[in-house]
């Protein structure tokens, strides 16, 4: 596990998906937009007075566009968590799969396996790609899942949390 591809953890995605956090990341982002317009204001008078304002406003603008690329990475990280299953947050994708069908890619916010769902042909059972990277055998593997959607996607969800169906 990298440290920078796990920044937040589970806990953190999970709270992210409520609509009361949401906004208060939201509201995070536009403050921080708006002191670093401001603060790009002070540079353009400080330009009038003398290159020593100059600099003192630019100090001030390095730590707004610091504090602005905060509140775009949490805010990027908080919308990325599309799904909270079982307490877990997952990131849920629809594509278009190899036969012009839609399959879904699930991955969790916090590990590293990944699931590719794809729909029964005629009226068969859901199938299954499971990615783990972290598998010493085989780092995937195709299986057949339920007939149902919801099931198959609760069971998806399992094995990616738990690495077992």
């Amino acid at each position: 596990m990298r440290l920078m591809d796990r920044l937040y953890d589970n806990d953190w995605y999970v709270a992210s998906a409520r609509p009361e956090v949401q906004a208060d990341v939201a509201a995070d982002l536009l403050r921080a937009a708006q002191a670093h317009d401001v603060a790009m204001a002070e540079v353009e008078r400080a330009r009038a007075v003398s290159p020593a304002a100059v600099v003192l406003a630019l100090s001030s603008t390095n730590a707004t566009q610091a504090a602005l690329g905060r509140a775009q990475a949490r805010a990027r990280a908080a919308s990325q968590c599309t799904h909270v299953i079982d307490g877990h947050a997952f990131a849920v994708r629809e594509v278009t799969g190899v036969t012009g069908d839609r399959d879904f890619v699930i991955a969790s916010c916090t590990l590293e396996r990944t699931v590719t769902m794809r729909p029964p042909m005629g009226v068969g059972r859901w199938t299954a790609v499971l990615i783990d990277p972290g598998s010493r055998h085989r780092p995937d593997s195709v299986v057949s899942l339920s007939a149902d959607m919801d099931d198959s996607f609760a069971q998806a969800c399992r094995w990616i949390v738990r690495g077992e169906l």
